[in-house]
């Protein structure tokens, strides 16, 4: 649910901004000898420029969130009168009935209350999980750490070059590259929210297959739409992005998934992951706008690249486990 609202906050942010995107760079005017100059358009206008007044909405709206945050923080420990860490808000509704007991027969064990762990009962690790720091888990966590970068990657061409290429590189109107970047967002919120249900009962593996291939299908589209006519390109570019938008929407938590079924994910694994994940981020992006100055095939190269490096990297680590002998983790 939280990636789902993410992606819902990322849908609005292009319609926020699009008034103020799209206005030329410069401006002519004529000096003194009667002559047309141009300036940039910043230094001839007085006051904020539109791109500006953009960032200051945008900006407007992260404290608006943080505000809202605040607040409800603050009336979580006004109204009950407890400490405002997240402990105190995950373990609220056990600690209340700590003092309430079990009523039981005369011949089952002495009366337990709630909240409180037998020694028997002491919680394991599930038997078929590895520990991260043994050999399996090294080699599983590495193809996931892997997994992790290509997965970013993926996300970054999407998230945030994806404005950048139609508009300049594809020379789409503003109008039509911003309605696409929010028509990707919102179906990634749609596709998103049925999976939060269809999770339940659908295996990782099987919504990891889903999303591979929407991402590979998305990134062949976008290929041959740099092939085709004017006509036959705007439809193959749009079907490539509102596909990926179905594997988009479930990559990340698809892959967290994948990996507790056979490694005991601790902290340090998941921060890891995350360092992984915004690792990817910061050297794709700069890498993929640097090469789409050198040709604008780089963006759905790049795409089909990671997409065929993720779905490698999915079967080396189904392989992994069928010789790790974790059985039924991949099926």
């Amino acid at each position: 649910m939280t990636t789902v609202m993410h992606s819902l906050g990322i849908a609005i942010g292009p319609q926020v901004t699009a008034p103020f995107l799209g206005h030329k760079a410069h401006v002519s005017i004529a000096n003194s000898a009667g002559t047309n100059v141009t300036i940039p358009a910043q230094a001839h206008r007085e006051g904020l420029a539109p791109v500006q007044v953009a960032y200051l909405v945008v900006g407007a709206l992260n404290v608006g969130m943080a505000v809202v945050c605040i607040i409800a923080c603050a009336w979580f420990g006004v109204g009950t009168g407890q400490c405002n860490s997240i402990r105190e808000v995950l373990v609220q509704g056990t600690e209340r009935y700590e003092d309430i007991e079990l009523i039981v027969s005369n011949d089952s064990k002495p009366a337990t209350s709630y909240g409180t762990i037998e020694p028997a009962a002491k919680i394991e690790p599930e038997p078929r999980q590895v520990e991260p720091c043994s050999r399996p888990g090294s080699i599983l966590l590495t193809i996931m750490f892997l997994s992790f970068f290509m997965d970013a990657g993926r996300s970054v061409l999407y998230m945030g070059l994806l404005y950048t290429y139609l508009y300049e590189y594809l020379g789409w109107s503003v109008q039509a590259s911003t309605l696409l970047v929010t028509m990707f967002n919102l179906v990634s919120f749609v596709v998103g929210f049925v999976m939060v249900p269809v999770a339940r009962w659908a295996s990782p593996t099987t919504i990891m297959v889903v999303d591979l291939a929407s991402i590979l299908t998305s990134a062949v589209l976008m290929l041959l739409a740099l092939g085709g006519t004017n006509h036959a390109s705007v439809i193959l570019t749009a079907s490539g992005v509102i596909v990926a938008a179905v594997g988009d929407c479930n990559m990340l938590t698809s892959l967290i998934s994948l990996a507790e079924e056979a490694i005991h994910v601790v902290a340090w694994v998941m921060a890891f992951f995350m360092s992984t994940y915004c690792l990817s981020l910061v050297i794709v992006g700069p890498v993929t706008g640097f090469l789409l100055h050198t040709t604008v095939m780089a963006y759905p190269a790049m795409l089909l690249a990671l997409a065929v490096s993720g779905t490698v990297l999915f079967v080396v680590y189904l392989v992994a486990l069928r010789c790790l002998k974790l059985p039924g983790r991949h099926s």
